[in-house]
């Protein structure tokens, strides 16, 4: 019969309890990031809806060079706000599993003779860490993409109207 040790059965729960701890942030940090891409997506829509409703109701051409002299700097804008909600979710996500990190390694004795579960739990969390970092970098891409194209065709569309 296999003889399971008091410390067995505390190192067994505080693994499952930093398990289910660093899911319940992963996946409310890509809740937060979902809404927020809608709502990035959504504002983009809108904005480039109404604008170009303005435009074709202006029938003026320095008017329509108002128009689409103002469609950068919204653009800009929107993409400064979408990476500062990014920003801040990453660094929630971050304090949260530091403090999360913080208190597993302190249950687990820290120093030189670590168990192996606290160092299977360091590459976890490490490897999480690596994970929010990539979606971070890719989200920070893609904006700064869609920002260079919008860009690039309302100074086009600006060309072809002077």
């Amino acid at each position: 019969m296999l003889a399971v040790s008091p410390e067995l059965i505390n190192s067994v729960e505080i693994n499952t309890q930093a398990f289910m701890t660093l899911s319940k942030i992963a996946f409310s940090s890509l809740e937060r990031l979902a809404t927020l891409n809608l709502n990035a997506t959504r504002l983009a829509f809108e904005e480039g809806t109404s604008g170009f409703a303005s435009l074709l109701q202006t029938k003026d051409a320095s008017e329509q060079q108002k128009v689409l002299g103002a469609t950068p700097g919204k653009a800009t804008n929107s993409a400064a706000a979408y990476l500062q909600g990014v920003q801040e979710i990453a660094a929630d996500t971050q304090s949260e599993v530091t403090k999360l990190v913080t208190s597993y390694f302190s249950s687990q004795g820290r120093g030189a003779n670590a168990s192996t579960g606290a160092l299977k739990g360091f590459e976890l969390f490490k490897g999480f860490a690596q994970q929010i970092t990539d979606m971070t970098a890719a989200n920070t891409k893609v904006v700064g993409d869609a920002t260079a194209r919008i860009a690039s065709a309302t100074t086009a569309l600006a060309r072809k109207g002077t």
